[in-house]
């Protein structure tokens, strides 16, 4: 039985390599597959067969002649199924709701809308998914941010919609809609969709810092393609650090945030920890007060305490929805459940 699982284990290991290879590209001869796989061109004949037959591969013509005998080619079936992005927006003072967008197995953006809403209640978020479902059957894994905090086991345990607390999106509709559910905070997604979408040429690490005006700061970051979450995912609660001129409690640096008349300082010491327990390669400002600072005051902060080799590359961006719904299509993908072949 053991070898049994373990033999089961390591084909669908492999049939998860070669999606993952088809992802990236618009198609692939079976030996560039194989090559990448790190597979025998039989087994990954074998694989690829499978996959055909269950509709998750395509397989294409032959390509053009290049002197030898032409390869058969083949590509990722993108509408194999759809993925849902859907995130709580109050990033703005003007308007809140849920920002949501499909996406076929390539990210290509079938479908995008806001939805606004002054509150969001369980129920506002169910129906707009079980609606989104029902008008489209290929959807087969969610993605739901909230700005606030979540659990390991998809629960929200705060949110910057109250309603939300104490909802678990996972519990409510995996089992109701057939469909695999991925729950995390803002930060986690949007850190991880910096990392994909700004992809460098060898493993490297990154941290965003995000900065409103009007609401409480957080941080991600992504170490070697993981995003650091923390043993109770606790990591990335910035507002909880101990700022300048004097110790604080977290209610006065929530306050002072908004304040806005300390935002370089601030902004300063929370990239001088992010730098000294981390060491990132870059690190990204994001929100609307991204839009009152300048890069070069803040490397002058941190070069107060930190060396000038160690610092990052920092960047400004204040508006961070794309890299937002890239980080949760992302995850989500990877949480999407595969049949057993």
């Amino acid at each position: 039985m053991g070898d049994l699982c373990c033999s089961t284990c390591l084909k669908q290991n492999n049939i998860a390599a070669i999606r993952h290879v088809l992802y990236r590209v618009d198609f692939a001869t079976k030996k560039e597959i194989a090559e990448q796989c790190g597979l025998s061109l039989a087994a990954c004949t074998s694989l690829l067969g499978e996959m055909i037959a269950d509709g998750q591969v395509l397989e294409l013509t032959f390509a053009a002649p290049n002197g030898g005998r032409p390869a058969r080619r083949f590509s990722l079936n993108p509408d194999y199924a759809h993925i849902l992005c859907i995130y709580t927006d109050n990033n703005t003072f003007e308007s809140s709701g849920l920002a949501l967008r499909t996406c076929n197995l390539r990210g290509q953006i079938l479908t995008e809308k806001f939805c606004p809403l002054s509150e969001i209640l369980p129920e506002d978020l169910s129906s707009l998914i079980c609606e989104m479902a029902a008008k489209d059957p290929l959807i087969r894994s969610v993605g739901i941010g909230v700005a606030g905090v979540t659990d390991y086991n998809g629960q929200i345990v705060a949110c910057s919609f109250p309603a939300l607390d104490g909802f678990n999106p996972k519990r409510a509709l995996e089992e109701k809609l057939g469909v695999s559910v991925l729950t995390e905070n803002d930060m986690y997604f949007t850190s991880y969709g910096f990392y994909t979408r700004n992809a460098g040429e060898k493993p490297y690490s990154l941290s965003v810092l995000y900065w409103p005006s009007h609401k409480c700061a957080g941080a991600g970051s992504v170490v070697d393609g993981h995003v650091v979450v923390g043993s109770t995912k606790f990591a990335g609660e910035i507002v909880s650090l101990p700022f300048p001129n004097g110790a604080v409690s977290k209610e006065e640096s929530l306050t002072r945030m908004l304040r806005g008349d300390e935002t370089v300082s601030m902004m300063g010491t929370a990239a001088i920890c992010t730098i000294a327990l981390i060491n990132p390669d870059i690190i990204y400002i994001t929100g609307s007060e991204a839009l009152t600072v300048d890069e070069k005051d803040i490397a002058a902060y941190c070069m107060q305490t930190i060396p000038a080799e160690h610092l990052p590359v920092f960047k400004l961006q204040a508006n961070f929805h794309e890299e937002y719904m890239t980080g949760i299509f992302e995850q989500a993908r990877a949480n999407l459940q595969f049949p057993t072949l």
